[in-house]
């Protein structure tokens, strides 16, 4: 069909699912680059020296902005992964899950940034130990609602992998070794061997939206048809 690839995904869509990710990726880069020398209060686990009074407000400013666009991108090529799918049925199942999925995306996002900014903010107007009690008490306010998001992701993206390792999509069976949790686990063990530095911080913060860039660009260069 126009349009498609052999995977049974619209080729725009994938395309949509990469710039999405990349948007919110340069967020992950922007919240992540920095020193990641530990704080000696107990914080929020994403927070390190480097969000400190020296961490600058135009980071999350754009971070955010960059979500907003991204979602944007990011809901189309999420919720057309449903189009690999062989049944109709399981389409709209699928469908839904991956829509679950962006909210889920955006609400660890969001999160994360606006506790970040509330920290780094406070240690720049106030003290640090405002800072880091103020950042405390948001976190015990975000603390389910990332959670469960976490929790979404894990259940939506481990369902991925087995509907394609029971053949329940147009893709091979043996795809199912190869999805976004594998290359996002993979750029995770990478970061964590890496010595620390900002770089690897910012490369751990991004291997979600990383290991989704990866595998989109899998579906864009696969053109070998199904054959089971």
């Amino acid at each position: 069909m126009k349009g498609k690839d052999k995977t049974g995904m619209d080729l725009k869509y994938a395309v949509q699912g990469i710039i999405g990710c990349v948007l919110f990726g340069i967020g992950d880069w922007l919240l992540g680059f920095v020193d990641p020398g530990d704080i000696k209060e107990d914080v929020f686990y994403f927070i390190s020296t480097g969000h400190g009074a020296g961490y600058p407000d135009w980071k999350i400013k754009a971070t955010l902005a960059l979500a907003v666009i991204g979602v944007l991108f990011l809901q189309q090529g999420f919720v057309h992964i449903s189009d690999l799918m062989k049944e109709e049925k399981d389409k709209a199942g699928a469908a839904r899950v991956f829509t679950f999925l962006t909210y889920a995306w955006l609400v660890i996002h969001f999160a994360v940034t606006i506790i970040v900014f509330v920290y780094s903010y406070t240690a720049r107007t106030d003290t640090s130990e405002k800072a880091v009690s103020i950042s405390n008490a948001l976190d015990k306010v975000f603390d389910p609602c990332i959670l469960i998001a976490y929790l979404i992701v894990a259940i939506s993206l481990t369902d991925l992998v087995v509907v394609i390792a029971r053949g329940r999509t147009v893709l091979k069976r043996t795809d199912a070794i190869f999805t976004p949790l594998t290359w996002m686990a993979l750029i995770g063990v990478i970061s964590m061997i890496l010595p620390s530095s900002s770089f690897s911080k910012g490369l751990y913060t991004f291997c979600m939206n990383g290991g989704m860039i990866i595998w989109f660009v899998t579906l864009l260069l696969n053109k070998h048809p199904n054959s089971r």
